[in-house]
């Protein structure tokens, strides 16, 4: 499996903890954009040209197989099914990445789906692309569901900005990471990394408008991951 960065291989670590844990998350946000020759490579060996597609059809794998790692050579099988639509315990939602909305009529159709027993599988696992165009009746439809979520139900909301989310879905989901930031380059090495003013984003987060002290936070978390890895 082609693995772009360290933010990606650490994204592939966390989601094996949490199966291996068994804390596995009710909603994930794959969130990131990659560069085309990315796009290619993965296509190439994944049959998706989204890393976030890529990851949240390996992590739905995995849970079906019962498997701790992602992105094993036992998960073909299963992987094509899904990519194809052919496996009953994975259901997509906004598959034309075309159409401008996902409207409330599909996520309803979702909703009802996810509280029926699974049919092959230990788990069933929604995945929706694009998520960034759920309507507001959607979104509100779907952050009910999380408040009260099926059992052995996971929901994995594929997206470039998770800030194009209803705050309150992103406060439920576990976010998945798996492009660095735009323009926030972090060097290579530890001992290299500049530290952000954690004490000055803290104390000043009152009067900091709010998109200025949330890129702080989104920096300071990446730094943190990227340590973290390393």
């Amino acid at each position: 499996m082609f693995l772009a960065n360290n933010t990606q291989k650490l994204a592939v670590r966390i989601l094996e903890a949490h199966i291996r844990e068994g804390r596995v998350a009710s909603s994930y946000i794959f969130s990131g954009r990659q560069e085309a020759g990315e796009m290619a490579e993965m296509a190439s060996e994944t049959g998706s040209s989204d890393i976030k597609e890529a990851f949240a059809v390996a992590f739905a794998c995995a849970l079906e197989n019962g498997d701790k790692k992602l992105f094993t050579s036992g998960d073909s099988a299963i992987s094509q099914r899904i990519l194809k639509h052919a496996y009953p315990d994975v259901r997509w939602a906004g598959e034309d990445a075309t159409e401008r909305s996902i409207k409330i009529e599909a996520i309803r159709d979702v909703i009802q789906w996810a509280y029926l027993k699974p049919y092959e599988g230990a788990w069933k696992v929604c995945i929706v692309r694009k998520a960034e165009r759920l309507t507001e009746e959607a979104a509100n439809a779907f952050l009910k569901t999380l408040e009260e979520p099926p059992k052995q139900t996971v929901f994995c909301l594929l997206v470039e900005n998770k800030g194009h989310l209803l705050e309150t879905i992103q406060s439920r989901s576990f976010e998945i990471r798996l492009m660095p930031m735009a323009g926030q380059t972090v060097p290579a090495g530890v001992s290299s990394m500049k530290e952000p003013p954690i004490r000055e984003i803290f104390e000043n987060c009152g009067t900091l408008p709010r998109n200025e002290f949330k890129q702080k936070l989104d920096y300071l978390m990446l730094v943190s991951r990227e340590k973290v890895y390393q």
